[in-house]
């Protein structure tokens, strides 16, 4: 079986010097840590920060004897209070023996992955893929009954306690620092299209994505009770809301006003009542808030669903059935997409999504997002990202995860959007 080993360090300075001792010492921490042997090790990933521009981090390992090691060393997109001369590897390794794959972050890495209590860990502490806790503490945007709040009922089931977050960010902020186990980010609505600032996140952040969740929209319109829909003038709630359900509105003429998020605004309406005011938002919302449903199912697409990715900072079980998502990069030469999406295709991985997004700092260049059928382990998608390495500028791995049910089935307790 393939593993993979992430670690991280800083460099001192730009310099070749501490760029070259600095990986010395990370690469030789692991090998340590994971007791490998030259054949055990399959390929190497290395990334840095922009701003490391001296030397690269792959020459330390040809002079260490790798040799007969695939490498690829790529820059880092800059992002906003990113960890400066920070540079990170994947190892890929085949030992042919009981394993338990160590995680080694050094230094000033170590606020990378919080998780991790020490360096020095032996075999027998690792952190093995593992199920979720029995009661998870999840993050999620929005409010208490918002449809991130019910995808990760859908997901965890009742026994969960809720971290409700004001913004993304703040999600993947609160699984980094480890005040959750788990964070639930919406990542694509089958109206709307890609949420890009949670893309943009996966791109930028330390994350993992642990499981997916596609949920069914059904919208319902709430107001107070004993409001009749004769009454209602004006409809509030979050804009894909509103966008969702724009020919109901329109059929009756009501003005939209655009809220911060669904289940906000049913929490605003029933504590501070409106007269003609009603919101969209799902049943949980209703239910938990005491607003009526004046309308049920009013979304314009009876076939709308939202997918979720449920994020942690470590590895999902391996399951009966796996997908795969990484975002990468490709030279400005013709035919070079062609050229890594035929590494898929030669042998028969089905890609089940692929979009393109502007590469920010550098305008004109493009990131892009991969979905594929598959586990990063299995023999063919191994081969195939290790084809990709070859031809990309640059690879992230975001995760391999258990796949959502193929099916959707319509019900009253699900929902989608956010």
């Amino acid at each position: 079986m393939l593993y993979g080993i992430r670690g991280a360090i800083t460099a001192e300075a730009n310099t070749p010097e501490a760029i070259a001792s600095a990986t010395r010492r990370l690469l030789e921490s692991i090998v340590r840590a994971n007791r490998l042997v030259p054949g055990e090790i399959v390929a190497a990933w290395f990334t840095t920060t922009p701003d490391l521009t001296a030397a690269f981090p792959a020459s330390v390992a040809r002079e260490m004897g790798w040799a007969h090691v695939p490498m690829l060393c790529a820059q880092e997109i800059p992002v906003p209070d990113a960890l400066p001369r920070c540079i990170r590897v994947l190892l890929l390794v085949h030992p042919q023996r009981p394993f338990r794959p160590i995680p080694v972050y050094l230094g000033e890495a170590q606020q990378l992955r919080p998780d991790l209590l020490s360096n020095s860990v032996s075999p027998e502490e690792a952190d093995p893929p593992e199920p979720a806790p029995m009661h998870p503490r999840v993050a999620f945007q929005g409010e208490p009954g918002a449809y991130s709040h019910e995808a990760a009922l859908r997901f965890f089931g009742p026994d969960l306690a809720l971290l409700p977050c004001r913004t993304f960010a703040e999600v993947a902020q609160a699984v980094e620092a480890g005040r959750a186990d788990f964070g639930v980010l919406p990542v694509e609505n089958s109206t709307a299209g890609s949420i890009n600032a949670v893309y943009d996140l996966l791109l930028d952040r330390d994350l993992r994505i642990w499981g997916e969740v596609i949920l069914r929209v059904r919208h319902c319109l709430l107001a107070p009770p004993g409001t009749a829909l004769a009454d209602i003038r004006v409809v509030r709630s979050h804009p894909q809301a509103l966008e969702q359900c724009a020919r109901f509105i329109e059929r009756h003429g009501w003005e939209a006003l655009a809220a911060h998020d669904t289940a906000g605004s049913a929490r605003m309406l029933a504590e501070r009542p409106e007269p003609g005011i009603a919101v969209i938002a799902g049943r949980l919302a209703a239910e938990r808030y005491g607003l009526a449903i004046l309308a049920e199912g009013i979304e314009d697409d009876p076939e709308n669903a939202t997918r979720f990715f449920i994020v942690s900072t470590r590895e999902p079980p391996r399951a009966e059935r796996n997908k795969t998502s990484i975002v990468f990069s490709t030279r400005h030469v013709p035919g070079a997409l062609h050229a890594c999406l035929g590494e898929f295709a030669t042998r028969g991985i089905n890609l089940t999504k692929l979009e393109s997004r502007p590469r920010r700092g550098r305008p004109w260049e493009y990131v892009f997002y991969v979905d594929f059928e598959g586990h990063w382990q299995d023999p063919a998608c191994r081969e195939a990202l290790l084809g990709l390495l070859q031809r990309a500028s640059f690879v992230k791995l975001l995760g391999s995860y258990p796949a959502a049910e193929g099916t959707l089935t319509a019900s009253v307790e699900e929902g989608g959007e956010r």
